[in-house]
């Protein structure tokens, strides 16, 4: 009997200690946690941080959102333009060439020019699929311009005594300057200078206004009523940038200084300007607007020429020098090749007015454009004679420019805006109607 109790007893110690167990390790930590995701006494939910699960359509996601650097071609290339949705047609001095950028590989045609062309100074396309092509022809001595059908390929020249030229925002006039003034006097000869238009077909000459000026003028026309009549640059001289309103033909000091270098974006909206303190020292680069007031400072100095607006959206991308040491006179010593810097290229959102660095691959970029759908860069590196294309990551940007500076920018944005000032030492054009 006592044997069989005894027994009984350590079963039930045995069962009991089973149970405790089965509460302990089970039953007791659910209780728990119901305990600890209860919201009861002002307690909050835990937060549960998940890591990412990473599919392969995130991945191919990412990566297209990388730029992607692809050389096209490797010549000594004289000039080039985006001649359709994705093709390039460039010049060399064996003739025009045009290929598929798209493609992989790269197949480039010749096509059939009838001229070609051997020290070309500038090239200015137009919405029209006109090229105006500023060069010095073989054995001159004065640059002469051109313009270029690019899908007839036909090529009409323009008057020898036409000083400079450019397109009307839509492509359908050139504005010109032209001036037959002989270098030395010559008795009887009745010179003629005048700033005039023709249709985009290069006829219907309109003279706009008479006025004499200097031989070394550059114009500008990114708006609609709006040119600007610029000079050649030099840190040693001050000059003006003059407006010219299409609407009444007449002129007004718009901004002056040393260095001068004005570029504006595809509506005349918003410009970039460079200026040097006396006898070329301190270049500095700044983000205007249309009345010549500044919105921002560029604390990374590069040439106005080394940027180009986005065509749809407030974005710049530029090519930015490196490690720059700006000795010498400027912007005289970098054009007269005294000077070479690496440059990597940056985007910015004119928006948040900040950079972004697009490439940390060095070059000596030459000729920066973007693609009609701002959905390239194309570029011509000097050290490897290449032309490269570099595809742009896409952004939600609000499509018309609204500039709002912060304090974190990567911009500096301008203590006090600043109005334009007429120059003192440079008179304007002597104009007669």
């Amino acid at each position: 009997m006592k044997k069989n109790i005894i027994i009984t007893i350590i079963i039930l110690i045995i069962l009991a200690a089973i149970a405790f167990a089965f509460y302990w390790f089970y039953l007791k930590p659910a209780t728990q946690i119901e305990e600890n995701l209860s919201p009861t006494s002002g307690g909050v939910l835990p937060t549960i941080t998940a890591g990412p699960i990473v599919s392969p359509s995130t991945v191919e996601t990412e990566l297209a959102q990388k730029p992607v650097l692809k050389p096209l071609i490797s010549k000594d290339i004289l000039a080039f333009w985006q001649s359709a949705t994705s093709s390039i047609q460039y010049l060399t001095k064996e003739g025009l060439f045009e290929f598929n950028y798209l493609d992989s590989p790269i197949k480039e045609e010749k096509r059939e020019l009838g001229v070609n062309f051997s020290n070309i100074l500038n090239i200015e396309p137009s919405t029209k699929d006109k090229i105006l092509i500023k060069y010095i022809a073989e054995g001159a001595t004065k640059p002469a311009y051109s313009v270029l059908d690019i899908n007839t390929r036909e090529v009409k020249n323009l008057d020898l005594n036409i000083k400079t030229a450019t397109w009307s925002p839509d492509g359908e006039k050139l504005l010109y300057y032209y001036s037959d003034s002989p270098i030395y006097y010559q008795e009887n000869f009745k010179p003629s200078s005048y700033l005039a238009q023709l249709d985009k077909n290069l006829a219907n000459r309109k003279v706009l206004m008479n006025f004499t000026a200097a031989s070394d003028l550059n114009l500008i026309w990114p708006a609609t009523s709006t040119a600007y009549i610029t000079q050649k640059p030099s840190g040693l001289v001050e000059t003006t940038v003059l407006s010219f309103n299409l609407a009444n033909n007449t002129f007004s000091p718009f901004v002056s200084g040393y260095g001068l270098i004005l570029k504006w974006d595809h509506q005349g909206k918003y410009g970039l300007l460079f200026t040097t303190s006396q006898n070329g020292i301190n270049p500095k680069l700044q983000l205007i607007n249309k009345d010549g007031y500044v919105l921002a400072d560029f604390p990374n100095v590069t040439l106005p020429e080394k940027c180009v607006f986005a065509n749809s959206k407030p974005v710049l991308y530029c090519s930015i020098f490196v490690n720059p040491v700006f000795s010498g006179v400027w912007p005289d010593a970098y054009y007269m090749n005294a000077l070479d810097f690496d440059e990597t290229l940056y985007q910015i959102n004119l928006e948040k007015m900040e950079a972004k660095l697009l490439i940390n691959t060095p070059f000596q970029i030459n000729d920066l454009k973007i693609s009609k759908d701002d959905n390239y860069l194309f570029f011509y590196d000097e050290k490897s004679k290449t032309l490269y294309s570099l595809s742009l990551p896409q952004e939600e940007v609000s499509p018309s420019p609204s500039f709002s500076p912060s304090p974190s920018s990567s911009l500096s944005p301008s203590p006090t805006a600043k109005s334009p000032s007429p120059a003192a030492k440079t008179p304007s054009p002597t104009v007669s109607r």
